[in-house]
């Protein structure tokens, strides 16, 4: 095995289909040390970008939306990048999308084999979470039957080199019955105090119990490697640490750094780099608030097959919120093109927020609106993101 590497060129996916959870990579990503991070929606993947990165992580919401958004270009192009050697992280959605299936888009993406336990034709009766509880899968459903943490088990196969139980949140993740010569690496061994039952407990435990949480599959030069659960929740420290194992072990010599910055990039220093930040506190700091106000208004959205609520909305501005002196302490910000807005779009957004508390309040329909402060956080979060780490890693380089 080569030496591991400290800082890996990481991708993370924030495309059609996910929601806030790829902010907890980020979060376990940046506590490791890991900052070598990018940001890659559909378009980016389609364009080839991933050839920049030796891993991808995809955690996700919504797997169907997932596919529709890469399409099979994308599946392609994943595949591609896969056999030549990428290690691909999937959980929960970004799991669930390359295990073979029959059902249009998924049907691009079959490169696990595994069965799918949680998958029935005729679903059981939901004791709570009804709107979180199931997702039509063609003719048949996912259904979810525990929520929050569950107890993991390893085989003691590297990277999960114990045998011990530990926790793991699960939020609609596979159960994973594997076939041929995909590898299970830990199992559902349990519940904890902390275990929702959304159907009965004992029909929860023969779904679970036994299943596996976390597959491997190496296909060419690569590897997927799928959790079920969501090992990346940063409250999770043994799980976050099983992930950057995970890293670790496959890790392999990416493409080298450029030391310029690439055409398109602008480059603010003192006091413009200042003034740039101020714009998007202000802007950030009166979207928290507002959307502060209404979490504890009985309100939520159906959006596509899923259910928000304004605590995702606040999840994504804290990500962003809790960056904001570590963007300005350097004096220094490289801002490539895409990014350039980040500003306006911050200003829309306080708009869009307002305008969605004035519209409750009136108790107007407030859908409409809510998917598209959605849709721009899914833009602002990333493009912000990339500003931060750029940034910090040039930085870093200019010390060195």
């Amino acid at each position: 095995m080569n030496p591991p590497l400290e800082n890996p060129a990481i991708a993370i996916y924030t495309g059609s289909g996910t929601s806030h959870s790829w902010l907890w990579f980020v979060d376990i990503f940046e506590r490791a040390g890991m900052t070598d991070l990018s940001f890659a929606d559909e378009e980016d993947l389609r364009a080839g970008r991933l050839k920049a990165s030796s891993v991808l992580a995809v955690s996700g919401w919504d797997t169907f939306t997932l596919a529709e958004g890469l399409g099979r270009e994308g599946a392609e192009v994943l595949e591609a990048w896969v056999r030549g050697g990428g290690l691909y992280l999937g959980s929960c959605a970004g799991a669930y999308l390359p295990l073979r299936s029959s059902q249009k888009p998924l049907h691009h993406f079959n490169f696990v084999e595994a069965k799918i336990s949680n998958l029935t034709a005729i679903l059981p009766p939901a004791q709570k979470f009804k709107e979180k509880f199931s997702q039509p899968y063609g003719c048949s459903f996912i259904y979810h039957p525990v929520r929050e943490a569950v107890r993991i088990s390893g085989y003691g196969h590297p990277p999960f080199p114990g045998t011990e139980d530990f926790p793991a949140p699960l939020y609609g993740g596979p159960a994973m019955i594997p076939r041929g010569d995909v590898e299970t690496l830990a199992w559902y061994s349990g519940f904890t105090e902390k275990t929702a039952f959304l159907i009965d407990p004992e029909l929860a435990r023969e779904t679970l119990i036994g299943k596996s949480a976390v597959i491997r599959k190496r296909l060419g030069s690569g590897v997927f490697y799928l959790f079920g659960p969501h090992l990346e929740h940063p409250h999770y420290r043994k799980a976050n640490q099983l992930v950057l194992e995970t890293i670790r072990f496959e890790q392999k010599p990416g493409p080298e750094a450029l030391d310029s910055a690439p055409a398109g990039e602008t480059v603010l220093n003192r006091p413009q780099a200042g003034e740039w930040i101020r714009a998007l506190k202000r802007e950030l700091s009166n979207a928290r608030i507002v959307v502060t106000g209404l979490e504890n208004e009985p309100v939520s959205w159906q959006i596509g097959r899923k259910t928000y609520e304004p605590l995702k909305m606040r999840v994504f501005l804290e990500a962003l919120w809790k960056r904001l002196p570590g963007m300005g302490k350097t004096g220094r910000l490289i801002i490539p093109e895409r990014c350039r807005d980040l500003p306006e779009d911050a200003r829309d957004l306080t708009e869009k927020v307002r305008g969605l508390k004035i519209r409750f309040d009136r108790k107007q329909e407030t859908a409409p609106l809510a998917e598209e402060i959605f849709s721009l956080l899914k833009k602002l979060a990333p493009n912000f993101l990339t500003v931060y780490f750029k940034s910090n890693k040039a930085a870093v380089h200019a010390l060195h």
